[in-house]
Order: structure tokens, then C-alpha cells, then sequence
């Protein structure tokens, strides 16, 4: 009795002192991840979200079908993704669906969490903003984030902070609760969480991959008072493309109370829908012949950094995307996030690929996840296949 006693108050004592350090963002964590036999977050979290809605298009665009009949992946492919719990796996060409298939208990209503590829959508949601005017991605970030005027800044730019090289420490371990990206994921008021960052030296010369740079990028965009990072993408891109499904964007409070995007992951949709923003990049922002966002723009976005500066040698990542080379020397980039959730572009081909999936092989071929080029060599297979 004793012993049971001393562990009743030992827990105590922990919750106790989680709330005095603002640590309590812990246990809706441990709620959400080892209650339900996962080691961190995953893409089936929607149920404990709270949620700003991007509604669905008013006329609904659905894709053309045109499957290729017989074993569109071979044996090993499919084992690769019973191996690595794949939720679904979709090839579009020339906008028509060739190869779509779900595993796991989702269906094409099945609405999955993107994790870090919805960073390419904060991008976009920028490039919304500055063919308005509304900002200027060579203008230091001070000009719409006062704190960091001055030393605080060093000149860090919008366009630096889209690239990933604002040499601001936030830190990206997605396995130690209390990390950066452990409390932007779980805790409430992530702008007062990111509130004290500020650049550590000169920006520009490093590329460094952390969620904190996604978070400055979607506050820039709230400063312009013109709506949230959710209603700038639901008037400029979900409803102009055609969204057949809701979308939803997980909070770090109630919408009723002012909520704030958890802008680098919490974006909710099925996957017919992701294959859209594979569409818009493939058309340089074009949609059925309407420009949504300029084409300029998106040719930014998937120029590789050190196309854009000499700066920085980075050649593997655009705005916020992952950037590659086909096998056959074809450009393509990568929405890609974490438990390998991916929408791959390959515009000289018009291809598109999406996966969703519960995990991924850990390895990298050049400083891309391996299994980007795994499910974009699947998707060239089905390709062939089509003849």
C-alpha cells in the first residue's frame, strides 16, 4: 500500500510540476501518440485537432479515370508499402487518374494529416500574397515582423526564410517532447513560443531544414490582416481547383477563439485532393487555363537555391519543396512529410504522384528521403504500363 501511495504521488508530483513549467502539452501528446501504440504523431490524428475549415468547391471538379487494368505494381512494390503501412498511392498523368489504391481501412473520402508537406502550401499561400503586392520576398522579414529589426534580423529576408537559411536556431527533433517542434506540435500559443527566436548570424549562407522558418512565414502572412493562412488558400487555390472534399487545418486554439494554423503539419485532406497542388505546380500555377498564382512565382518555388543566390550551394530544395532529378534527368519536386507523405511533380511528364502512409524508410539517397524515388519509380511504371 505504501508503494502504490508513493507512486500516486510521485504522478502528482509530475503533473504538478508539467503545469507550473508549461509543459502540459505533454500528456494530450502521450494521449494522442502512446495511448494509441505510436511512438509520436501520425497521420490518423484529425479527431484531436481542433480545426479551421477550407470548404469544398462550389463546382467540384473530379478527375478523369483511367486505370490501368492488370498488375500495375509489381509484388515487391506492394510489399514495400504493406512494409512501410501505406494508406494510399495515386498516379495522375495529363490530369486523369491511372493507378489509385488504399490499404489500411482508407478510402478515397479518407481524410490524412500531410505533415511537413503542407509547407509547400504556406509557400504558395506567400506567393498568393505577393502577386497582390502585398509582400515583397527580397524585403527584410523586419518590414512585416518588426521584432526583427536591427541586429535582431541581420537583413533576413523573406525570400531567405522561404529557403530555409534564416540561421535562426529553433531546432527540428521531432523525438525529444521537449523540443521546438514537440511544443509547436502540441502546446497552445506557438506564436509566443516562437516569440523569442531571432537570427544568430548572418542569414543566408546555410541551408537548414526547421519547421520555426514555416511558422515566421505564416505569421508574416497574418500581419497583412487580409485573413488566416486557411481562408488565403481556400479563396485563391482550394475552391478555385476544384476541391471535392473539405479540408481541414489543425489549431493551437479553437477557431472561435482566434486559433492559430500549426502551419508546418496539421493540414487535413483526402488524397485525390493533394494530387491538385501536384496539378498547379505541374502548370507553373495555371489551372485550366486561369492563374492562380503567377507563373513567375512558381517557377521560384521549385528553382533550386543555388539557381536563385551564390550564396548558398543548396540544390535540393526550392521554396518550402524538396527538388530532384528523374533517372532520365527530368526535373521533379517533392511536398514530402514526415511518415513519407508526398506529392511528387514531374512536369515534363504532366505526372503526378501522391502517397500517404503511416511510416518510412529512414534512408536518403543525396539529401532526399529514399522513398521519394521509390514511389516516383512506381509512378513511372505505371506509366509505361499505360503505353
Amino acid at each position: 500500500m505504501r508503494k502504490i501511495r508513493i507512486v500516486l504521488w510521485s504522478i502528482l508530483g509530475l503533473v504538478t510540476l508539467s503545469y507550473l513549467t508549461n509543459h502540459d502539452y505533454i500528456w494530450g501528446g502521450v494521449r494522442e501518440t502512446y495511448f494509441r501504440g505510436w511512438k509520436n504523431s501520425n497521420i490518423d490524428d484529425l479527431e484531436f485537432r481542433d480545426t479551421r475549415t477550407l470548404h469544398a468547391s462550389a463546382q467540384p471538379a473530379p478527375w478523369p479515370m483511367d486505370v490501368v487494368t492488370g498488375e500495375a505494381l509489381s509484388e515487391e512494390d506492394l510489399a514495400w508499402h504493406q512494409d512501410f503501412k501505406s494508406a494510399s498511392m495515386l498516379v495522375m498523368q495529363q490530369d486523369t487518374v491511372l493507378y489509385e489504391r488504399y490499404w489500411r481501412g482508407h478510402d478515397l473520402l479518407s481524410l490524412t494529416n500531410s505533415f511537413s508537406a503542407c509547407k509547400t502550401v504556406v509557400a504558395m499561400a506567400i506567393g498568393l500574397a505577393s502577386d497582390q503586392g502585398l509582400i515583397d520576398l527580397n524585403a527584410p522579414l523586419a518590414q512585416y515582423l518588426p521584432r526583427f529589426e536591427g541586429e535582431n534580423g541581420m537583413g533576413l529576408t523573406v525570400q531567405e526564410l522561404l529557403q530555409m537559411r534564416s540561421h535562426i536556431p529553433f531546432g527540428e527533433s521531432y523525438d525529444s517532447p521537449f523540443g521546438f517542434m514537440a511544443k509547436a506540435y502540441y502546446r497552445s500559443d506557438i506564436r509566443e513560443l516562437a516569440q523569442p527566436y531571432r537570427v544568430t548570424d548572418t542569414p543566408g549562407e546555410r541551408w537548414k531544414y526547421e519547421g520555426g522558418n514555416t511558422m515566421l512565414l505564416e505569421e508574416t502572412l497574418a500581419s497583412l490582416g487580409k485573413g488566416s493562412l486557411s481562408e488565403w488558400i481556400e479563396r485563391g487555390l482550394w475552391q478555385p481547383m476544384g476541391a471535392e472534399q473539405d479540408a481541414f487545418w489543425g489549431l493551437d486554439a479553437p477557431d472561435e477563439e482566434g486559433g492559430v494554423e500549426r502551419c508546418f503539419a496539421q493540414f487535413y485532406a483526402t488524397t485525390r485532393d493533394y494530387a491538385r497542388f501536384g496539378k498547379l505546380i505541374n502548370h507553373s500555377g495555371v489551372w485550366n487555363g486561369d492563374t492562380l498564382i503567377s507563373p513567375t512565382f512558381m517557377s521560384q518555388l521549385v528553382t533550386p537555391i543555388a539557381d536563385l543566390t551564390e550564396e548558398c550551394d543548396a540544390t535540393h530544395y526550392g521554396y518550402q519543396i524538396w527538388l530532384g532529378k528523374t533517372s532520365t534527368g527530368d526535373s521533379f519536386s517533392c511536398m514530402e512529410g514526415l511518415r513519407g507523405q508526398m506529392v511528387i511533380s514531374v512536369p515534363a511528364l504532366d505526372l503526378v504522384v501522391v502517397r500517404t502512409g503511416y511510416d518510412k524508410l529512414k534512408a536518403k539517397r543525396g539529401e532526399l528521403p529514399n522513398d521519394i524515388y521509390r514511389c516516383l519509380e512506381m509512378g513511372l511504371r505505371v506509366v509505361e504500363k499505360r503505353g
